[in-house]
């Protein structure tokens, strides 16, 4: 069960920036893609918090030390971004300050990358 809900949580973070960004600045406007941005956003952590912490949970009546500090790690990543980073993010962007939005872009775009190793790095313990 681990190795569906880690490809799951994989699956999600993936077909966001392949799928979804792409698609939204091809169609969208700047005005449209950042109002969408804004509505999607705390849905898709929202989503990745429910699927690690599952995955949490089920390490732990596993007794599955690996997977439960992994999970802790992408739970807190989700929870930082949505709660903290997200705010300030907005903010910067409605301030027009667009050096601050680049850099905190970039440290969202990080543990992003972060978690998606993660996840990746379960996934190749679970098929060994």
């Amino acid at each position: 069960m681990l190795i569906l809900i880690t490809a799951a949580i994989l699956s999600f973070m993936i077909f966001f920036p392949v799928v979804v960004a792409t698609s939204v600045f091809k169609v969208l406007d700047d005005k449209q893609s950042s109002k969408f941005l804004r509505i999607f956003f705390p849905k898709y952590y929202l989503f990745g918090f429910v699927l690690s912490l599952t995955g949490l949970i089920i390490a732990i009546f596993d007794k599955n030390n690996m997977s439960l500090i992994v999970f802790l790690l992408i739970i807190i990543g989700f929870l930082f971004s949505r709660q903290f980073l997200m705010p300030i993010i907005n903010k910067a962007k409605d301030n027009n300050n667009e050096k601050k939005f680049n850099i905190l872009h970039r440290v969202s775009v990080l543990i992003n990358f972060i978690q998606i190793s993660l996840c990746v790095f379960l996934l190749i313990i679970f098929l060994k």
